[in-house]
């Protein structure tokens, strides 16, 4: 009877140490390929220095309906409410004691550069914080075959599985294997696509202002024929990106 208890109580070592062996020696593995370089994405993509972990959310520029809190160190009269105050629909923040001071289209590391000057025409060596309240100015745009299609603010840094959730969940009848998202880059069309139905490293693309994800309908036609209707339709939201969905060669499929 010992010798029996004695056996068993060997073997479960032997199946505890077995599948710790297997526990932490797959997490080496794992660490090993996590550290190992990403193979290179397809040509014509967005290069993988946009994936979310790598977004410079602070290289952001500031625009029209951006809410900013600016902080003049021991001079409160001169800071914003705590709430903050809103970018106005020229690009300005209105300053107590001073006005308005242009800052749309810089980062808020320029913005600072500005104010400071403007300030120093009151103060000796102004010291100025300047930080984002919420984000009104970036939009991202999620069409298609989505439950609630639409405008959506980009208040905080997501990736493109992140994004896709916001339109909602699926339609029945979508294609969740290949989505696109849609980057108007200079005077071309960048095209990413990706599969929500199994999501992967190609989900994890950073989205930037102004992207527009698109999902088609299964058996309905190439991205082209579908998309297309709907940029006619969203031209006053989207500008110029309307006619690059319409001439891009990007979209044949």
């Amino acid at each position: 009877m010992e010798g029996a208890v004695r056996t068993r109580a060997v073997g479960g070592f032997l199946r505890w140490h077995r599948q710790a062996w297997l526990l932490y020696g797959g997490l080496a593995v794992c660490t090993a390929i996590s550290a190992c370089k990403a193979p290179p994405l397809v040509e014509g993509t967005v290069p993988p220095s946009t994936i979310v972990s790598d977004l410079d959310w602070g290289a952001y520029t500031l625009g029209a309906g951006d809410v900013v809190s600016v902080v003049v160190f021991r001079h409160p009269e001169f800071s914003t409410p705590e709430r903050g105050e809103r970018i106005d629909g020229v690009g300005s923040v209105s300053l107590p004691l001073v006005g308005p001071v242009s800052v749309g289209g810089a980062t808020t590391d320029e913005a600072r550069t500005v104010i400071a000057e403007r300030l120093a025409e009151y103060l000796v060596d102004p010291a100025v914080s300047v930080s984002v309240v919420s984000y009104g100015a970036r939009r991202i745009y999620v069409f298609g075959e989505v439950g609630s299609p639409g405008a959506f603010p980009l208040d905080r840094p997501i990736n493109a599985l992140q994004a896709l959730s916001l339109g909602g969940g699926f339609r029945e009848g979508a294609d969740r294997e290949k989505v696109a998202l849609l980057r108007a880059s200079n005077d071309d069309l960048e095209v990413h696509y990706f599969n929500a139905a199994t999501p992967g490293r190609d989900g994890l693309v950073a989205v930037q202002p102004g992207d527009f994800l698109f999902v088609r309908q299964t058996g309905a036609g190439t991205f082209r024929e579908q998309v297309v209707p709907y940029a006619a339709t969203l031209a006053p939201i989207i500008g110029s990106l309307t006619n690059l969905l319409v001439i891009s060669d990007a979209l044949d499929d």
